[in-house]
């Protein structure tokens, strides 16, 4: 991939502004995820909130499915994420949305609902991944992993996600069969083990950009794959720098493969570059900036291995699919007009978590629309706050008195909607 001559590189910096700023005309795709199943390509994401399956059907991707979930009240919500999972001959796809868990089977490209499990302890989920063949559910509290009949099996709790939840990216975080997890937050991978939950090896990144939206891969021999703002890098499992490619110098998103032959595939906002896995050797590049229509920047990245590798690119106004040679297949141009809407996920700190009544306790939070009210209810006070220009706030709240000694702390966007809450034990 050749340097831009300077006109095309000021309009794919705009293109960065316009996805990370919210404010582009439609709505963006920027992760989901991708399966084969009986010899076809499904794509699905979350992204505009509703659950949408789509089909690679004769080069062209359809849309099979847009739906949303139902609260008790029968009032539409937003799906944050989603998940494909092949067993037993079946295919079902995992969704979160808030508080709530779904399994659902795709039977004859129609969504049938298997279970739904509602937490009743205050965790919202950000995402929803596999690691392996487990269902895993990600939020500021951990990383929860069910079985696939959405029984919890364990939680897991995160140094780096636990020592500044500001910084805190749900996307970031990967886990495999072998038993690693990985995260990327405040420019270092950090690896840790599943069975001891200690971290086992640490490396810096050069993120220039808001490193929200990366992703690690690691292969079977338990090599590891990033890309940052300047290089994609190849490391042991212990952190040796075993390799590296140096790329355009644009935002570095993710890295996937299929495992299917001995190559990786990168994401870096102006396109997706293929690297022989063993040297990281230049293999093919491609400019998806156009490639499936106006105002392309590659993001979220799945391979599949169907024919030969898929390659699928949620390329912020289009979702793309490509070749092993990178060469277009078919594309998806998002449509729905976009919102205004959070630059960050939910989240809220508390100064102290238990406090005598008529004391002061400071509540930050963020992943609110920008400038909009919000209303905070603590235990049945309610206080209206404004957020700034990033939709994040601090307030100071008096501990009320009240009848519980566990209360609940929740900031509601009168604009958004959007909800959060945290526990707070009165003394």
């Amino acid at each position: 991939m050749k340097k831009l001559i300077l006109l095309a590189s000021l309009s794919l910096i705009a293109v960065l502004v316009l996805v990370h700023a919210g404010h582009s005309q439609i709505q963006s795709y920027y992760s989901g995820d991708a399966v084969s199943f009986n010899n076809s390509l499904y794509v699905g994401s979350t992204n505009t909130g509703g659950l949408e399956i789509f089909k690679l059907e004769n080069n062209s991707l359809i849309r099979l499915l847009d739906v949303k979930p139902r609260d008790v009240y029968g009032l539409s919500t937003d799906f944050s994420s989603l998940k494909f999972s092949v067993k037993n001959g079946n295919l079902y796809v995992y969704a979160v949305d808030g508080f709530t868990l779904y399994k659902y089977q795709l039977v004859n490209d129609q969504l049938k609902l298997v279970k739904s499990v509602k937490n009743t302890y205050w965790e919202w989920y950000n995402r929803l991944d596999k690691f392996g063949g487990d269902i895993v559910t990600i939020s500021q509290k951990g990383v929860d992993i069910w079985n696939p009949d959405l029984e919890n099996i364990i939680t897991y709790s995160l140094p780096s996600v636990n020592q500044d939840k500001n910084a805190y990216t749900p996307y970031n975080i990967r886990g495999y069969n072998n038993g690693s997890i990985l995260n990327i937050q405040n420019n270092f991978l950090t690896v840790y083990n599943r069975s001891t939950q200690r971290q086992v090896a640490k490396v810096s990144l050069d993120y220039q950009t808001n490193p929200g939206n990366r992703q690690a891969y690691q292969d079977a021999n338990g090599n590891i794959f990033v890309v940052d703002d300047s290089y994609a890098k190849k490391f042991s499992s212990s952190g040796q720098l075993l390799g590296s490619f140096k790329h355009l110098d644009y935002a570095g998103y993710d890295v996937a493969a299929s495992g299917s032959d001995n190559y990786v595939y990168f994401s870096n906002g102006v396109g997706i570059v293929k690297l022989n896995a063993t040297t990281m050797k230049l293999a093919g590049s491609r400019w998806t900036n156009r490639l499936g229509g106006a105002s392309g920047w590659a993001m979220g990245l799945k391979v599949v291995n169907l024919n030969g590798d898929k390659v699928v690119v949620f390329n912020n106004s289009n979702i793309l699919v490509l070749d092993s040679n990178l060469n277009k297949i078919a594309s998806f141009a998002s449509t729905k007009p976009a919102q205004p809407t959070s630059l960050e996920n939910l989240y809220l700190n508390l100064n102290q978590t238990a406090a005598y009544p008529s004391t002061k306790v400071t509540l930050s939070g963020g992943g609110y629309f920008p400038g909009e009210n919000m209303i905070v209810n603590f235990a049945g006070n309610q206080t209206e706050i404004s957020a700034d220009a990033h939709g994040r706030f601090q307030t100071e709240l008096t501990v009320p008195n009240s009848q519980s000694d566990l209360v609940a702390i929740k900031v509601t966007g009168l604009a958004s909607n959007l909800t959060y809450s945290t526990s707070f034990r009165i003394q």
